[in-house]
C-alpha cells in the first residue's frame, strides 16, 4: 500500500516531479546495474564476487572463502584488488567470450531454454513515463535488454543506440522519440565495453554524442555507483552547461566519487528509496500532476488524482492504492499525536486552522474513493484503514489547554462528519463501521468510545470562543457551522455543487444520532445537544426522550442498510422535533 509522504522519501522527489511535469522531456535518465537487480540481474558487484569466487574454485581453494575473506584472498593472490573490468578481461579475453560469459548472467534457463529476465518495477514505471511523454532519453551502463522489454510492453517503440556506428543511423533528438543509449554496449552484441581501457575513454563520435546529451538535458541518475567509468564521469564533470539540475537517487550515502558528481552538478539528492519504490513514486506524482494540471500547493488534490489513476486499473494499481490509502491515515495518526500541536498561542482560529490543514489530505482520499469507487470493492479497505487512526490519543508529558485537547481531536470529527456526508450521497453507509473498531483500546484501562469521542468533541469550548468573533457571533452552533462550511469548500468536487451543505449537515446529524446511540446505552450527559437548531432551544434531558422511538427511526445508525431512506427519516424526525 501506498507508502509515502506520497513516504514523502525528500522534497526533491517532488521538485523532479512539478518540474518533469512544467518542462516534460528534458531530462535524461542515467542507469546502472543497480535497476536491473530486482529483475534478477545481478549487479556489477554481484557479478565481481560470483568471479572471484570461481577463480578461487579453479586456483584449488578448499573450503570457498566468503565475503571479506575473498576478496583479501584475491588481493593476497594477485596482488590488487578485484574490478568488475579486471575480471571480465581476465575471464573472457575477447568479445565473443564476453558475451558469452554475460548471457549466463542476463539470461535464465526455463525448461532447457535460455530466456530473458522479466523487466523490473523500475522499469516499467519509466516505460509509462516514456509512454506520457515526460521521459525521451536513457542512458545506461547496463548490457541487457530489459528496457527496451519494458517500452516494447507499453507500445513504445525505441531507437536504441549501442555503439558509435549506430550514432549515424540514429534520427536527430530534435526530432523527438525516445533514445536508449547503452554506454557499455549490448550483451548479444561483440563490442560490449568492459575492460578498464574501454571505460578510459569513448570512442570519438561516442565521446561527442554523449557530452551532447549531458549538456542539452538534466540527468536523472539511479542505480550507479559513479565510480567505476572514467570516461563517463568525465563527460558529466566537464559539461559547460547547468540548463537543468541533477537529481541523484540513493538508497545509502552516496559513494566518494558519486558525491564529487553531485557536487559538481549542484545536484540533489533523493536518500533511503530502492529503485522500484523511487520511478514508482515518481510516475504517481508526475502523472498526477499531468492530469490534474495542478502546481505544488495542491498536495491534495493531487492524492485524489492518483486515487482516480488508480482505480481506473485496480488489477495493476492496486497494491498502489493500498500504500497511498494506508499512508494518508498514518500520517494523520502521526499528526494528532506530534508534541507539537495546534498553535493555540495564536487563538482558536488558528487551532481550527490547523485542524482542517492536517485533515485535509485524508479527506480528498476519502472524497475520491467513495465517489469513483462504483464496485465499493475499496470501501473495506478504506474503513480499516481509518481504524489505525488512535482518534482518542493522549500525547502525554504534553502541557495543555483543556481548548487544545479539544481541538487535538477535531481531525476526528472532521473526517467521520465527511464520511457521514459523502456515504449518504453516495448510498455506501459501510464507511462508518470504522467508527465501531477501536484496536487502541487496551483492557482494564479508561477511554472515550467513538461515540463518545463524537460528543466530546461536539460540544467544544470553541464554540464559546468562535461565538465571540463578528463572523460567528450570530451562529447558534459556530464550530459546526465552521466545519461544515470548511468541508464544502474541501468536498464539493465530490458532491452534487447545488447540495453539498445539504450532503455535510446530513452527516453532522447522522453522527449526532450515533452517539446519542451510543449514550442510550449508557446515559451519562444529559446535557446531550443533537442537531442543528439544538443550540438555539434546549434538548430534552434524556430521561424523557423514548430510546425505542429512535431506534426504530434512525434504524440502528451503526449498521445503517439504506442512508437514502434514513435520509427521509431524519429529515421527519428534525422537523418533528424541531432540532
Amino acid at each position: 500500500m501506498w507508502q509515502s509522504d506520497i513516504v514523502i522519501a525528500s522534497p526533491h522527489l517532488s521538485d523532479l516531479a512539478v518540474s518533469m511535469h512544467h518542462s516534460p522531456g528534458v531530462y535524461a535518465l542515467l542507469l546502472g546495474s543497480g535497476l536491473s537487480m530486482a529483475a534478477g540481474i545481478p549487479t556489477a558487484w554481484g557479478i565481481v564476487t560470483d568471479l572471484v569466487r570461481q577463480k578461487a574454485r579453479a586456483e584449488g581453494v578448499e573450503p570457498l572463502p566468503e565475503d571479506d575473506t575473498l576478496f583479501a584472498w584475491y588481493k593476497e593472490t594477485f596482488g590488487k584488488d578485484a574490478s568488475y573490468s579486471d575480471l571480465i578481461a581476465q575471464i573472457a579475453p575477447t568479445s565473443a567470450s564476453q558475451q558469452t560469459l554475460l548471457r549466463s548472467y542476463f539470461e535464465q534457463d526455463v525448461d532447457g531454454d535460455r530466456r530473458p529476465h522479466e523487466p523490473s518495477r523500475a522499469h516499467r514505471a519509466i516505460a509509462r513515463l516514456c509512454q506520457a511523454g515526460l521521459l525521451r532519453m536513457i542512458i545506461t551502463t547496463n548490457f541487457d535488454r530489459l528496457m527496451e522489454q519494458a517500452l516494447a510492453e507499453v507500445g513504445v517503440t525505441c531507437h536504441v543506440i549501442s555503439n558509435e556506428h549506430e550514432i549515424a543511423a540514429a534520427p536527430p533528438l530534435v526530432h523527438g522519440g525516445v533514445f536508449i543509449l547503452k554506454l557499455h554496449g549490448d550483451y548479444l552484441k561483440a563490442d560490449v565495453r568492459n575492460s578498464p581501457d574501454d571505460l578510459v575513454q569513448y570512442p570519438e563520435r561516442l565521446r561527442t554524442y554523449l557530452d551532447r546529451v549531458v549538456d542539452e538535458f538534466g540527468l536523472i541518475v539511479c542505480g550507479w555507483s559513479g565510480e567505476w567509468d572514467h570516461a563517463l564521469r568525465q563527460a558529466i564533470l566537464q559539461a559547460p552547461n547547468r540548463r537543468y539540475p541533477l537529481f541523484w537517487s540513493a538508497y545509502q550515502k552516496p559513494s566518494p566519487g558519486a558525491q564529487e558528481l553531485i557536487d559538481a552538478r549542484q545536484g540533489r539528492m533523493v536518500m533511503g528509496l530502492d529503485a522500484d519504490t523511487f520511478f514508482e513514486q515518481l510516475e504517481g506524482r508526475a502523472l498526477a500532476l499531468r492530469d490534474l494540471h495542478w502546481t505544488p500547493p495542491q498536495d491534495a488534490l493531487a492524492l485524489a488524482a492518483e486515487v482516480k489513476r488508480y482505480l481506473a486499473h485496480p488489477q495493476r494499481d492496486g497494491a498502489r492504492l493500498t500504500d497511498l490509502i494506508e499512508r494518508v491515515c498514518d500520517d494523520l495518526h502521526a499528526a494528532v499525536r506530534q508534541p507539537v500541536g495546534p498553535p493555540m498561542q495564536q487563538g482558536i482560529q488558528a487551532g481550527l486552522t490547523w485542524a482542517m490543514g492536517v485533515s485535509t489530505p485524508l479527506l480528498h482520499v476519502l472524497g475520491a474513493v467513495l465517489k469513483y469507487d462504483r464496485s465499493n470493492e475499496w470501501i473495506p479497505l478504506l474503513t480499516e484503514a481509518l481504524t489505525r487512526i488512535d482518534w482518542a490519543a493522549v500525547v502525554h508529558g504534553v502541557p495543555m489547554t483543556e481548548t487544545e485537547r479539544q481541538v487535538r481531536q477535531l481531525p476526528f470529527l472532521l473526517v467521520a462528519m465527511a464520511a457521514a456526508g459523502l456515504g449518504g450521497a453516495h448510498n455506501k453507509p459501510e464507511i462508518l463501521t470504522f467508527l465501531q473498531a477501536d484496536p487502541y483500546r487496551q483492557p482494564h484501562t479508561q477511554r472515550y468510545t467513538s461515540g463518545e469521542a463524537i460528543i466530546y468533541v461536539s460540544d467544544l469550548n470553541a464554540n464559546e470562543q468562535l461565538a465571540k468573533s463578528a463572523e460567528f457571533m450570530e451562529r447558534a452552533a459556530p464550530l459546526r457551522f465552521w466545519m461544515t462550511r470548511e468541508l464544502q469548500r474541501e468536498l464539493t468536487a465530490y458532491l452534487n455543487p447545488a447540495s453539498t451543505y445539504e450532503d455535510l449537515s446530513f452527516g453532522s446529524l447522522l453522527l449526532a444520532l450515533i452517539g446519542l446511540d451510543d449514550m442510550l446505552v449508557r446515559p451519562t450527559r444529559p446535557d446531550y445537544t443533537i442537531g442543528k437548531k439544538s443550540y438555539a432551544k434546549p434538548y430534552p434531558e434524556l430521561s424523557q426522550l423514548n430510546p425505542l422511538k429512535f431506534r426504530a427511526e434512525k434504524c440502528r445508525f451503526h449498521r445503517p442498510k439504506n442512508l437514502s431512506q434514513i435520509k427521509s427519516t431524519l429529515t421527519r424526525t428534525d422537523n418533528d422535533l424541531r432540532l
